[in-house]
C-alpha cells in the first residue's frame, strides 16, 4: 500500500516537472516570435485622396455595325464568309453573277465611243460653219447621255461584289450561293468588336452636376459580369439629352477598348463604376491603403505601430464604404499614426516590427 502511494507521488512530481518545462518552452517560443524584428511596409496617417464610385448596370454595344447588302439584283455566284468569320477592310463578301453586268456596260461603252467621236467631228464641222448649231448641241446631249449611262453601267458592275466596309466580324450571313436576291435585300450582318460601348441611365442628380469639358470627364471603367475580376477603363461618349420620363435618367454612352484575351460580344451584362462629378476626388481627413484594411467577420481592423517600442497592435476601425485603392477611415484612427500597409495576413499581436527598405 505505502508503495502504491510513493509511485502516484513520483509520479505526479514527474508529470508537473514536464508540464512545467512544455509551458516553459511555449513561452520562450512566443516571447521568441515577439521578439522578431519583421520588415514591414509603414505609412504615416495623414491627409489622402479617396474615390468613392457610384456603380450602374450596363448593357454592352459595338459602336459599330452594318447591315450589308448589294445595290443591285441577280444570282448569288460566290458567298466567301460564314457567320462569326473574321474580315479586314476591303475584303470580299460575296460576289453576284456579272456576266449581264458585263455585257451592259460593253454595249455603253460601245455607244459611249461612238458619240464621242460624232461630239468630237461636230465640233470641227462647226469650226467651219458645215453643220448648225443645234446639230452641235444634239451631239453635245447624245455624249453627255452615253457618257452618264458609262458611268452606270461600271458602277453596276462594281457593285455586283459586295466588300467589307470596315474590319470586323460578320455577326449573321442571311443569303445562300445561287439564291437570286433583290438590290438592297440585306446579306450580311457586320459588327466591329475592337470598340465597345456600355449605355447606362445616369439620375437627374448627377447629369446635373457633370463637367462640361471632356477633359474634365470623370473616371470610370466596366466590370464584365462575366469577368467581376477585371477592371477596363472607359472615356465618355456621348449623354443622350431627351430624359427617360418615368425614372428621370438619362442615357449616357461610354466607350472602352476590347481585351485581346476575351471575347466580349454585344448583349452581356456588365457594371460601370463611376466618378461622381463633384466628388470626383475629395479630400479625406484619414484613408489608407486598401492593402491597409484586415477583416475577421466580425469586425475590420488595421495594424497600428507604437512608434517609440516598434510593437503592432490591432486596432478596429470603421470603413466609409467605397472602390479605389484607398478607403476612407470613419473612425479608428487619428491622423499622424503609423501603420502596417501591407502583408498583414502574418502579423500578430505584440510583434515588432521595422520599415522595410527596398535593396
Amino acid at each position: 500500500m505505502k508503495l502504491t502511494k510513493i509511485t502516484m507521488i513520483t509520479s505526479m512530481i514527474i508529470l508537473a516537472s514536464l508540464i512545467g518545462g512544455c509551458q516553459d518552452k511555449a513561452n520562450e517560443s512566443s516571447k521568441d516570435t515577439q521578439d522578431l524584428i519583421r520588415p514591414a511596409k509603414l505609412i504615416k496617417i495623414g491627409q489622402a485622396q479617396t474615390s468613392h464610385f457610384l456603380n450602374y448596370p450596363a448593357v454592352i454595344e459595338v459602336s459599330q455595325s452594318s447591315q450589308l447588302a448589294f445595290q443591285v439584283s441577280g444570282k448569288v455566284d460566290t458567298l466567301a464568309v460564314r457567320d462569326s468569320d473574321e474580315v479586314k477592310q476591303g475584303d470580299v463578301l460575296a460576289q453576284l453573277d456579272k456576266r449581264d453586268y458585263q455585257s451592259k456596260l460593253n454595249v455603253a461603252k460601245a455607244q459611249f465611243e461612238n458619240s464621242q467621236a460624232e461630239y468630237e467631228r461636230a465640233k470641227q464641222l462647226m469650226d467651219t460653219k458645215v453643220i448648225s448649231k443645234s446639230e452641235l448641241a444634239r451631239k453635245k446631249t447624245d455624249f453627255e447621255v452615253t457618257q452618264s449611262q458609262l458611268v452606270s453601267a461600271q458602277k453596276a458592275l462594281d457593285d455586283t461584289t459586295l466588300r467589307a466596309p470596315f474590319t470586323g466580324n460578320v455577326a449573321n450571313v442571311l443569303i445562300e450561293p445561287q439564291e437570286t436576291i433583290q438590290a438592297g435585300q440585306t446579306v450580311v450582318t457586320l459588327l466591329s468588336l475592337a470598340k465597345l460601348e456600355a449605355k447606362i441611365n445616369i439620375p437627374s442628380n448627377i447629369i446635373l452636376r457633370a463637367p462640361k469639358e471632356e477633359s474634365q470627364a470623370p473616371q470610370a471603367y466596366i466590370v464584365l459580369d462575366a469577368a467581376p475580376n477585371l477592371k477596363i477603363d472607359a472615356t465618355f461618349k456621348e449623354l443622350n439629352l431627351e430624359a427617360d420620363l418615368n425614372s428621370q435618367t438619362y442615357e449616357v454612352v461610354f466607350g472602352f477598348d476590347a481585351i485581346n484575351d476575351l471575347n466580349i460580344l454585344p448583349g452581356m451584362s456588365a457594371t460601370l463604376w463611376l466618378e461622381p462629378p463633384t466628388q470626383a476626388k475629395k479630400t479625406s481627413n484619414i484613408a489608407v491603403p486598401l492593402t491597409a484594411i484586415g477583416s475577421n467577420g466580425e469586425a475590420t481592423f488595421v495594424w497600428v505601430v507604437d512608434e517609440k517600442t516598434m510593437e503592432i497592435s490591432k486596432r478596429n476601425v470603421v470603413i466609409k464604404p467605397g472602390v479605389g485603392e484607398n478607403l476612407e477611415v470613419i473612425s479608428g484612427l487619428t491622423q499622424g499614426e503609423t501603420i502596417v500597409a501591407a502583408g498583414i495576413g502574418s502579423l500578430i499581436q505584440g510583434a515588432k516590427v521595422r520599415a522595410w527598405v527596398k535593396d
